[in-house]
């Protein structure tokens, strides 16, 4: 975490205007497979959310606001063209690719008279993946033809559910994969949004506020030094000694001693 953090100036070619994708399928493993193994950010998407509940995925797709939503024609409880309607009738104007296994004429019928953009078979092949993207590139670009009015766009709420729950939680030990079970955000996109708002990775977010944290304790509070490594959710000393020493460049042995005299 220290190197990291220390030596930390900007994100390394992390691109912020991209358009946001969301994916539907109620098999697990096809979901997550699409999310990772598709070049998205090779070809100017990035994965925001995946979802296998497509009742839960409309409550989801409303709120977060995705540009193009993949999502699996034959579903339980809600199949993919009652899905699509659903979050028509709720005024999102949004691109939709179908995926299926074994899509009919009626069905690509029906997906069209929907508006829908594009038709893909699974399992999916990658050269006829990266051509639908391509002609979504193009489409949304007619769209949105300034890509900054994608960036300037209010923050995304469960991101700012989970920027709050990782300052009120920071002594806890978790992982991106976690936080983005628990959200409902890709890994991808929580780090972008964290390059994008705070010019930071995660870890050093997580950094940053323990050290600040420790900082404040310091000042006002007669806990000991270990004490407040503890409280910061260090239970080594020795290694809190030295990320607060890259930090704020001294120990905070020295540190409690210029400001308490």
């Amino acid at each position: 975490m220290l190197e990291v953090c220390l030596g930390y100036s900007k994100i390394k070619e992390m691109r912020v205007n991209m358009y946001k994708v969301f994916i539907v399928d109620d098999e697990e493993l096809i979901v997550k497979q699409i999310a990772d193994t598709v070049p998205w950010m090779d070809n100017g998407f990035e994965v925001i959310g995946i979802e296998i509940n497509p009742l839960k995925a409309v409550e989801r797709v409303l709120e977060l606001k995705p540009n193009v939503v993949f999502t699996d024609l034959k579903m339980p409880s809600l199949d993919g063209h009652t899905f699509i309607r659903t979050v028509r009738e709720n005024g999102l104007d949004t691109e939709f690719v179908m995926l299926s296994a074994y899509g009919t004429f009626e069905d690509a019928r029906t997906f069209f008279q929907q508006d829908g953009f594009d038709y893909l078979l699974k399992p999916l092949q990658m050269p006829e993946v990266e051509l639908v993207l391509e002609k979504l590139e193009k489409k949304l670009s007619k769209k949105y033809p300034f890509k900054s009015e994608l960036e300037e766009e209010s923050s995304n709420p469960a991101f700012n559910e989970l920027v709050e729950y990782v300052k009120n939680n920071f002594r806890d030990k978790f992982t991106l994969e976690q936080l983005s079970k628990k959200f409902g955000l890709s890994v991808g996109y929580i780090c972008n949004l964290f390059a994008k708002h705070y010019n930071t990775t995660l870890t050093c977010f997580v950094t940053q506020v323990r050290m600040e944290y420790a900082a404040k304790l310091i000042e006002v509070s007669e806990y000991s030094l270990k004490g407040i490594a503890l409280e910061c959710g260090y239970n080594d000393y020795f290694y809190f000694n030295k990320v607060f020493k890259g930090y704020y460049g001294m120990a905070p042995s020295k540190y409690q001693s210029e400001k308490k005299h």
